[in-house]
């Protein structure tokens, strides 16, 4: 009687989270901030074109925070929750310093105040965002690292595209924009293949031009 030996299978492992997005997205949040406080900081009020692009401009960069932002509580979080209970402390830290974040995301998004007065408060939230983007790759991202898995072929999640919505060419731009040439070839495998041609065609000047008419140059 012959027997037949049955090898182990290993399983498959899951694939390493890849946080090149996130480097070049608080890269990109701390570059805009700054230029926009300094525009705002000299604006003509009279130069209305100039007022309303870098509105324009301010406004799609909060969109970007929020749905970062977003994107963290929803997701990230829970699975580093899931994954450290220990890390629970990190966390809420982080989640509590984003209430105080969306304030002074309110205030400088208030419309009701002219855009040159609104600069300290840009500033401000200039401030906070470099501290709490370096607070966590410092202080998070390594926990991400060891906890969270990316998605199994290394794509943005349909939620992240879903949620952008109409925002999607402005925000993989804004991606793009502010990564340099290394990770700019990541962060092309992470979107879906449609968006990056789309990007190449059309989202890159697109952005590009967004970009001139708020700041001149």
């Amino acid at each position: 009687m012959s027997t037949t030996t049955v090898s182990p299978v290993s399983p498959t492992p899951s694939p390493t989270l890849d946080l090149t997005p996130g480097y070049v997205a608080h890269r990109g949040l701390r570059e805009e901030l700054a230029r926009l406080t300094e525009v705002t900081r000299h604006l003509d009020p009279v130069d209305i074109l100039r007022v309303r692009a870098v509105e324009e401009h301010l406004a799609l960069v909060l969109r970007f925070l929020r749905a970062h932002h977003r994107e963290e509580h929803t997701v990230l979080y829970p699975w580093v929750r899931a994954g450290s209970p220990r890390a629970a402390r990190t966390v809420t830290a982080f989640q509590v310093d984003h209430s105080a974040l969306e304030d002074a995301m309110r205030r400088a998004a208030d419309t009701s105040v002219p855009l040159r007065d609104r600069s300290p408060a840009i500033g401000r939230l200039y401030d906070q965002v470099a501290r709490h983007s370096l607070a966590e790759e410092h202080q998070l991202f390594p926990l991400m690292r060891r906890h969270v898995r990316g998605t199994p072929d290394g794509r943005m999640p349909t939620r992240t595209v879903r949620v952008w919505g109409r925002d999607l060419p402005a925000l993989v731009a804004f991606h793009l924009h502010h990564a340099t040439d290394a990770e700019r070839r990541r962060v092309l495998r992470w979107i879906p293949p449609g968006t990056a041609l789309l990007w190449r065609a059309g989202w890159r000047r697109a952005y590009e031009r967004r970009r001139r008419a708020a700041y001149g140059s």
